[in-house]
C-alpha cells in the first residue's frame, strides 16, 4: 500500500487557508493604509507575531489499529479430477450432465459389462474347482482302494516267497527226479557200451537211448537247480511286482505330501485373486465420482467406445482456494492460520471469511515471491472457480495504543514530527516515533500523550511556538 506524501497533502489542504489569510491581511492592510501611516519595522514584527495561523486539529486518542495487506488472485478448485475409465467398452448409459453436483461414489456412467460378467463366472468356477481339489486331497484314498492294494501286495509277496523258499517235499521230489535221470543215463550207457565195439553204432537203438537219457538228465538237473536255487532272472520280475505293490499301497495310504497340499492351497489363492480381479472389472464398468464436486466437463456420449487411454470428463471440487504471491519483505507477516477477508465482484459487499492454509517454503526463482494459498469459508457455496478475488490479510494488530490521524505526522529533517497545540494556543514541535500505519491513522509509540491535540492540516508555515487558531475541517 502506498500513501500520498504527507507534505504534498498538507500543502494542498493549506491552499484555501493561505488564500483566506492573504485576503484578510490584504484588506486589513488597505484599511490601515487608508486611515493611518504604515507602522515602523518593529511594530510590523509584533503584529505578525500576534497574528494566529488557521489550522485543523484532532486529539491523540487510544484505540485499536491493524496492518492490512491487500492482494488479488483467481479462485480455483481445491481439486479437480480427470475421469478416465479403468475398463474399456461401449458406453451404455450416461447418468449425469455438465453442472450436476455429485458426491464421492455416485455413479456417473455405465459401460457394457457382459464380457466382464462372463469372466467373473469363469474365475468363480476355477476357484470352486481348486477348492474341491484341495478337499479331495485332504480326504485321501477310499478305504476299499487301500484294502485292494494291501491284497495285491500280499499276493506279490507270496509269489516271490514261493520261488525263493523250496520246501522239503519239493526238494525231495526234485532230487528223486534227478536220481532217476542219472540211473537212466547209466543204464543207457551200459547198453551202449555193449555194442560200441561193433563200430557205426550211431544208428543203433542203444545210441539213441543213451542220448535221450542224457537229455533227460540235464533237464532234471536244471529243474533241480531252479527249484532249489532260483536265478536272478526268475526272481527279478517277482521282486518288481512286490515293489510296485508296496508303492501303490503307500500312495493310497498317504497320497499327498505337505508340499502337494501347499501347492493346492496356492492354487486356491491364485484362483481367489482371479475372482477379485474379475469382480473389480465388473465394478469398474460403473464409473463413479472420485470426489464430492460438480461435473465440469464431459467428453463422451452414450454409445461411444471408451477406455483407459482417453479422458471421459472432469469433476471439480466444490471447495475453492486462491493463490497469491507475496513479496519477500512481507514473508514474516504472513503465516498459516492467518485470518483473511475475501471479496468477489459477483457479490458486492459480501465479506467471505478465509484463512491462509499454506505458505510456500521456497520463493519463485523468477519473481522471488512466495506462493500463499488462501481457503475461503463458503458455507453457501457461492464462490466458483475462475472468479477474480480481492484478499485482505490481517498482518498485525495493536490494541489500546495511541493513534493520530495520518495527516498529523510530517517530516522535519527526515524525522517524523507533530505539532502539539498547547493551552495558550501555541504549537510545540515534537519528534515522535511511529508504528503501524493505515490509510487514515498512524500509531504513535512515543512523543505524545493521549488527549493532546495535534495539527492535522496547515503545518506548512508552522514553527515551534507559533500561535494558531483551530478552524473546522473543510
Amino acid at each position: 500500500m502506498v500513501n500520498p506524501s504527507k507534505n504534498a497533502l498538507t500543502f494542498l489542504l493549506m491552499l484555501p487557508l493561505v488564500a483566506a489569510v492573504l485576503f484578510t491581511t490584504g484588506c486589513s492592510s488597505t484599511a490601515s493604509e487608508a486611515s493611518a501611516a504604515p507602522p515602523d519595522g518593529e511594530a510590523a514584527e509584533v503584529a505578525a507575531a500576534e497574528r494566529s495561523l488557521p489550522v485543523e486539529a484532532a486529539p491523540i486518542e487510544r484505540g485499536d489499529i491493524s496492518l492490512l495487506l491487500n492482494y488479488t488472485g483467481n479462485l480455483q478448485s481445491q481439486s479437480d479430477v480427470t475421469l478416465v475409465p479403468k475398463v474399456g467398452g461401449q458406453l451404455e448409459k450416461l447418468l449425469v450432465k455438465v453442472g450436476d453436483s455429485v458426491e464421492k461414489g455416485d455413479p456417473i456412467a455405465i459401460i457394457e459389462d457382459d464380457t466382464y460378467v462372463a469372466q467373473l463366472k469363469q474365475a468363480q468356477a476355477a476357484l470352486t474347482q481348486a477348492r474341491l481339489n484341495l478337499e479331495k486331497m485332504e480326504l485321501g484314498s477310499r478305504p476299499e482302494e487301500i484294502a485292494a492294494a494291501r491284497n495285491a501286495l500280499t499276493l506279490a509277496r507270496a509269489a516271490l516267497s514261493d520261488v525263493q523258499n523250496v520246501d522239503s517235499n519239493e526238494r525231495t521230489s526234485a532230487a528223486a527226479a534227478l536220481a532217476n535221470a542219472q540211473a537212466s543215463v547209466r543204464q543207457a550207457q551200459t547198453e551202449y557200451d555193449k555194442v560200441a565195439w561193433a563200430g557205426e553204432v550211431g544208428a543203433m537203438p542203444q545210441a539213441l537211448a543213451l542220448e535221450q537219457a542224457t537229455n533227460a538228465y540235464e533237464q532234471a538237473l536244471a529243474s533241480y537247480n531252479l527249484q532249489t536255487n532260483p536265478s536272478d532272472s526268475t526272481l527279478a520280475p517277482l521282486e518288481s511286482q512286490v515293489v510296485q505293490a508296496e508303492l501303490n499301497l503307500t500312495l493310497l495310504e498317504s497320497p499327498y505330501r505337505p508340499v502337494d497340499l501347499e501347492v493346492a492351497r496356492a492354487g486356491i489363492a491364485q484362483a481367489e485373486a482371479a475372482v477379485e480381479q474379475a469382480a473389480l472389472q465388473v465394478d469398474y464398468a460403473t464409473l463413479e465420482s472420485p470426489i464430492d464436486g460438480v461435473i465440469a466437463e464431459l467428453y463422451v456420449e452414450e454409445g461411444d467406445m471408451v477406455g483407459s487411454s482417453s479422458a471421459f470428463g472432469l469433476v471439480v471440487s466444490n471447495e475453492t482456494e486462491v493463490q497469491i504471491d507475496i513479496e519477500e519483505s512481507r514473508l514474516g507477516q504472513v503465516f498459516a492460520g492467518q485470518h483473511v477477508s475475501l471479496h468477489v465482484s459477483a457479490y458486492p459487499g459480501v465479506d467471505f471469511p478465509a484463512v491462509v492454509t499454506s505458505v510456500a517454503p521456497i520463493a519463485d526463482a523468477n519473481t522471488h515471491t512466495f506462493a500463499v494459498t488462501i481457503t475461503p469459508q463458503d458455507e453457501k457455496g457461492l464462490l466458483r472457480s475462475g472468479m477474480f478475488a480481492d484478499t485482505t490479510l490481517l498482518a498485525e494488530e495493536k490494541e489500546n495504543t495511541l493513534l493520530a490521524p495520518i495527516t498529523a505526522v510530517t517530516n522535519v529533517n527526515n524525522q517524523p514530527t507533530v505539532y502539539v497545540i498547547t493551552a495558550d494556543g501555541q504549537v510545540e514541535e515534537r519528534s515522535v516515533t511511529t508504528g503501524l500505519t493505515t490509510k487514515t491513522q498512524v500509531e504513535i509509540t512515543s512523543g505524545v500523550q493521549a488527549g493532546e491535540t495535534v495539527v492535522t492540516n496547515g503545518q506548512v508555515n508552522l514553527q515551534d511556538g507559533a500561535k494558531v487558531e483551530v478552524v473546522p475541517e473543510i
